[in-house]
């Protein structure tokens, strides 16, 4: 097959040589049956110019014809090479407009699952966090801690955090209430501000999704960080256990305290 393709692309060329070579033949022909070269010294200067005219006239022309379509044949096939690499020019191009816009979407996959992640440990430290101070404040008995977790298993997100918001509904001091009771307990403390430093980087994690910031604003969890918010901001402005003691008054914190967990140890449900 590239034998025949390079044949037809030299077809032009080897009928031009072919018609030279048979036209001189012929010219070396006619010369011979006239007088051979012999007789071209008699002719005069206006007849050799004659005969040399005529003799060189279609050896010009048809090589012109041949420089021609040679001419041709090169500018179209220059042409084909050109829109061949202009197709291939395309096609790497929308290849790499294809892998562009699949690393985007990879990319953005990533970053959706790595949000995901993050708000899904926030959740778990807050249910962690909202789990050792309800314990902590007999809000949730240890007997029933296991249903909750079972429940936070099955989704239920804020199931730790319900118990507080159920307590608010028949105590309007809750967060008074929580606030003098984590002054004199350290892990509760510690779990407190822990839940609202929680909430609010995962509320700003969230900012880009304003959907999820008004579940998280208007669902139970923004509710229960508004409690413990105001539970913590009262529990710093109240007093060290070494300024009551101070003070003297000591025991009327520890009885204040005893009585407070004792309203909330019979309140629990």
């Amino acid at each position: 097959m590239e034998f025949f393709q390079q044949l037809r692309e030299r077809l032009a060329l080897i009928l031009a040589v072919a018609a030279s070579t048979l036209w001189l033949f012929m010219l070396w022909a006619y010369v011979s049956v006239h007088g051979g070269w012999a007789g071209l010294k008699d002719l005069g200067p206006l007849d050799l110019a004659i005969l040399v005219a005529a003799a060189s006239a279609p050896l010009a022309a048809l090589w012109l014809i041949f420089t021609m379509l040679e001419q041709r044949r090169a500018v179209v096939l220059f042409s084909r090479r050109l829109g061949e690499m202009a197709a291939q020019n395309r096609q790497g191009l929308q290849q790499a407009e294809s892998q562009a816009r699949t690393l985007m979407q990879l990319q953005a996959q990533g970053a959706r699952a790595q949000a995901m992640e993050t708000r899904r440990l926030a959740l778990n430290d807050m249910a962690s966090s909202a789990a050792v101070l309800a314990e902590r404040l007999g809000v949730i008995k240890r007997d029933a801690a296991a249903a909750a977790w079972a429940r936070y298993g099955d989704g239920d997100t804020s199931v730790f955090v319900q118990a507080f918001l159920s307590f608010a509904n028949s105590h309007p001091d809750m967060a008074e209430r929580m606030a003098e009771a984590v002054a004199r307990d350290l892990v509760a403390a510690a779990a407190l501000a822990s839940f609202v430093r929680r909430y609010e980087r995962l509320l700003s994690l969230s900012a880009d999704d304003k959907l999820a910031v008004e579940i998280f604003d208007d669902g139970a969890l923004g509710r229960g960080f508004r409690l413990f918010k105001a539970a913590d901001a009262l529990a710093a402005q109240l007093a060290s256990p070494q300024d009551h003691e101070d003070a003297g008054d000591d025991d009327f914190e520890r009885r204040r305290l005893a009585g407070l967990s004792e309203r909330l140890e019979a309140a629990a449900p």
